[in-house]
């Protein structure tokens, strides 16, 4: 889903071949052109985990010394961070080696949701806006990766607050286009924030220009981050906010949340024309 945005990725290495450019996640191997061996490294340049699954396509006369395929979760801001090395069985006969890398954001091997976290409705406290689509919402959250999704009614340019503290992931504020079908979605503005359960909350259709943060930015339940907008698949202005993961196959799989209300309570957001307040 583009509104969630490219999340599970998927590389080929057909060769062997060292590291030649920066990228924000990348697997490469080193050849030792002495002994014919292979060391398989990972740079993570994202502010958070990356779950790693390394498949082997090709792999002649070479043995590794992990069980493969390789799982593993690289940490943020990892560098040449060492996976595991590969070695010639038969030094007189051919070797050769190839494989396909898939990873995504978060820990998928051990994380999971805090389901006891009460998140904050994602406005300034006290503001009520109505929900024009709750979860399996009939227009389209009824799709794959938005069923647990929530779309708040309200004006261009009215201020949008975390849910819950975080790091900045994703940041798209350069389009001001908008349209009521699906080939409109890529254009649609977003902010992504990452939460310390390795989960993911997405603040879509925000104004063009209109994030208040930056990749990397900390930021607390109740702050401003972003302005409301119309850009990308829309009908009207409005907020479009869910919280997802990654299952173990590495699948977009949303996540259902409780938000906060007066004396403590924790509810399912419903559609409704009236809305709920923010309780901060």
């Amino acid at each position: 889903m583009k509104n969630i945005i490219a999340l599970l990725f998927i590389s080929i290495s057909l060769v062997s071949f060292a590291q030649k450019e920066e990228k924000l996640f990348d697997v490469y191997n080193v050849r030792n052109q002495e002994d014919g061996s292979a060391v398989v490294y990972a740079t993570n340049n994202y502010i958070c985990d990356e779950s790693v699954l390394i498949t082997f396509n090709t792999l002649k006369n070479m043995e590794a010394d992990v069980k493969l395929p390789f799982k593993g979760v690289i940490p943020a801001g990892a560098k040449e961070y060492k996976l595991f090395t590969l070695t010639i069985k038969d030094r007189t006969k051919e070797s050769g080696l190839g494989y396909i890398t898939k990873y995504c954001h978060g820990d998928i091997f051990e994380g999971k949701h805090d389901d006891s976290y009460v998140y904050t409705i994602p406005y300034k406290e006290g503001e009520q806006y109505g929900i024009g689509q709750a979860y399996g919402g009939k227009f389209s959250h009824f799709m794959e990766g938005k069923t647990h999704a929530i779309d708040f009614t309200m004006d261009v340019g009215t201020p949008i607050c975390a849910a819950r503290d975080g790091i900045i992931l994703e940041v798209k504020e350069d389009s001001d286009k908008r349209g009521k079908t699906y080939r409109y979605e890529e254009y649609g503005n977003f902010i992504v924030i990452y939460h310390s359960d390795g989960t993911m909350a997405n603040y879509f259709h925000i104004k063009k220009n209109g994030s208040k943060v930056k990749v990397g930015d900390r930021v607390e339940a109740g702050q401003v981050i972003a302005l409301s907008g119309n850009t990308g698949w829309s009908s009207g202005p409005h907020l479009h906010f869910q919280v997802y993961g990654f299952d173990k196959d590495m699948e977009v799989k949303s996540v259902p949340t409780k938000f906060r209300q007066e004396e403590g309570k924790a509810i399912t957001l419903q559609k409704s024309k009236e809305g709920y307040k923010s309780v901060h």
